[in-house]
């Protein structure tokens, strides 16, 4: 009996544990724009598209091997879109029993060019709504993904810098770990091991953001800038 008693318990607390909200970190960069970044809460979740209809996406599509509810690339799409005032649709597939995204915000997708999620700037494998996501990970959907030649990633060692002091920051691949020459953050071209020295004029919270032709976009950088 003890030892059924042990069973149920380790059992009730790991479903408590994976039931929990997590903060992730989300990211879309649209054809021309970034559509939405900020980390937020996220699970697994019932949601509606007008393509594709109402359906669960919670990481148990397709007799996944989860058999509770966990948060997952598209439940997290959908929570931001409901909390931040943007749109998305998909269509539904009852063989693979998720969503294709078609649109998010105005970028919607044509005959050559797709929406692509990553996840830890790796593409996933399998549909948004079985895709588990941890907490603390990097979720990225990119439009045009496949035809893009670089995922570009952007970092510092300092969040706080002086007025008139140069700043140090990296372009790198987020997929491979090359840094990235040519890449343009705060109107300056990174070098040939993707740095580059950017000097602030203004105080207060500076935000930073790395472009390159051919590229997906950065993330961002808040730098706060004092005297």
């Amino acid at each position: 009996m003890r030892t059924i008693y042990f069973i149920f318990i380790v059992f009730l607390v790991q479903y408590r544990t994976e039931e929990q909200e997590i903060i992730v970190n989300l990211r879309i960069e649209g054809d021309e724009n970034t559509i939405f970044e900020a980390s937020l809460l996220t699970k697994g979740k019932i949601i509606t598209t007008l393509s594709g209809g109402t359906h669960k996406c919670d990481g148990t599509n397709n007799n996944n091997i989860s058999s509770i509810s966990i948060p997952t690339m598209t439940s997290t799409l959908d929570i931001a879109a409901n909390e931040k005032g943007f749109t998305w649709d998909g269509t539904y597939s009852e063989l693979y029993d998720d969503y294709s995204i078609t649109r998010i915000g105005n970028t919607s997708q044509t005959s050559s060019k797709f929406w692509t999620t990553l996840l830890d700037y790796q593409f996933t494998q399998v549909g948004g709504c079985q895709q588990k996501v941890k907490h603390g990970q990097n979720l990225l959907f990119a439009f045009d993904a496949f035809n893009k030649e670089h995922f570009l990633k952007l970092e510092t060692t300092k969040n706080i810098i002086e007025i008139g002091n140069p700043l140090t920051v990296r372009v790198t691949d987020g997929r491979t770990g090359k840094p990235i020459h040519g890449a343009t953050v705060g109107g300056v071209l990174t070098n040939s091991m993707g740095h580059a020295m950017i000097t602030f004029k203004n105080l207060g919270a500076q935000r930073l953001k790395a472009e390159r032709s051919n590229s997906i976009r950065s993330n961002i950088l808040m730098i706060n800038v004092t005297k």
